[in-house]
């Protein structure tokens, strides 16, 4: 029974994870889908709340910096925060 329960939680949690990302197009979607989209997949905005946000941005910096890609800029970092901002759960 646990095994039934726990594919049936990895199917939803896989097709909620195929969702679009919210506003994709705008300048703010565009760039957290290509900066952090890069190394693992962007994830729903919607599933952390934002001081979580915050706190994974500033910590990726310097994962960024030690895979040899540049760190966010201040003016990058500030519209990937305002976008999760608005997205976040």
């Amino acid at each position: 029974m646990r095994r039934v329960l726990a594919s049936v939680a990895l199917l939803l949690g896989l097709a909620a994870c195929q969702k679009p990302l919210p506003e994709a197009d705008s300048p703010g979607g565009r760039l957290y889908a290509a900066r952090c989209g890069s190394c693992h997949r962007a994830f729903q905005p919607a599933t952390l709340k934002y001081a979580m946000w915050e706190i994974q941005v500033d910590r990726k910096q310097s994962v960024m910096a030690r895979a040899g890609q540049p760190p966010l800029t201040d003016q990058e970092r500030t519209l990937v925060l305002d976008y999760l901002k608005r997205h976040s759960g």
